[in-house]
């Protein structure tokens, strides 16, 4: 069955921040649907943004699908199904909708609204093993700024809560948190095991050096000033003194520095457009993105790209 009321999983994609519009110098607009490529692990992350001309034939897939409307009108057709007939979804921009596995389905576009998505497929028979994250972290006492930043609070209340409903959407799910929790332990596990050489010395188990190894891996989140302060124990006022001190910048500064090294990255060595680069490295629009890029490098995105 197919239904506009969506999880709350699938409504957190709504929380991607709008981008604004391009010209058509810097957006790669494609008039037919992306290829299929669903990665070894089976993760299927992808963006198209349609010309006015944009014809989809029907399509489907032994997986299930979502797509994030970021732009534009037009409507989902879902051919017939077990209800033996076609359903038609309006959607525009901030719209999520679930395709399901094997679900044949076309996206119709508005003419003088083309649509531009983020779209996301799923096989689970291709998950990667997660039996390695057991021996990646250390034993011992987590940070507490880690335990802060991986926002363990709120995980432990929402992975109680869905232990006890007995549904297969619940179990999915308590699983999903519960490997991810693993994995960013993991990740920061690494981090620690390999650390960035710097011009300061770096003492052991301090909160700002916890946060900054923390940022490394998370500099595309959106977390203020005051939160990251919180999460060092320290008032707004003496985390930017200290966080100046250890790093010569402000913690905006920094913050764009590794957005911006990161896009640089995407752009010297990659052909995904400019909107996708800033959505990706971190900003939430094409405006500030050029900023922090010409205010770091003293050039424009596309610079880089030549």
């Amino acid at each position: 069955m197919i239904n506009e009321n969506l999880s709350s999983s699938t409504r957190m994609l709504k929380k991607l921040p709008a981008m604004t519009t391009l010209s058509p110098e810097i957006r790669e607009k494609r008039s037919d649907p992306v290829a299929e490529m669903m990665t070894e692990y089976g993760v299927w992350a992808f963006e198209s943004h349609h010309t006015p001309s944009f014809q989809m034939p029907t399509t489907s897939h032994a997986f299930p699908k979502l797509l994030f409307i970021q732009e534009g009108q037009g409507q989902v057709l879902f051919e017939k199904g077990t209800t033996n007939r076609s359903v038609s979804i309006a959607c525009k921009s901030g719209d999520c909708v679930y395709v399901p596995r094997f679900c044949s389905h076309r996206i119709i576009d508005q003419p003088n609204a083309p649509i531009s998505l983020y779209g996301l497929g799923v096989d689970l028979s291709r998950l990667v093993s997660t039996s390695h994250l057991e021996r990646m972290a250390p034993a011992g006492k987590l940070a507490p700024e880690r335990v802060m930043l991986l926002g363990m609070r709120h995980r432990m209340r929402r992975l109680l809560y869905l232990v006890t409903q007995r549904t297969a959407s619940a179990m999915l799910l308590a699983s999903a948190i519960a490997i991810d929790t693993f994995a960013q332990l993991a990740l920061a596990s690494e981090k620690d095991r390999n650390p960035k050489p710097s011009p300061k010395a770096i003492r052991p188990g301090e909160p700002l050096e916890e946060y900054l190894g923390w940022l490394d891996s998370n500099f595309f989140e959106a977390i203020s000033i005051d939160e990251a302060a919180r999460a060092c124990q320290m008032s707004r006022r003496t985390f930017t003194t200290r966080f100046r001190q250890r790093t010569g910048q402000t913690w905006l500064a920094y913050l764009n520095g590794l957005r911006v090294n990161y896009a640089q990255t995407l752009l010297e060595n990659g052909d995904a457009n400019v909107s996708s680069i800033a959505f990706q490295s971190g900003f939430d629009d094409l405006s500030t993105f050029y900023r922090a890029m010409k205010r770091a490098t003293g050039k424009r995105p596309l610079d880089f790209r030549r």
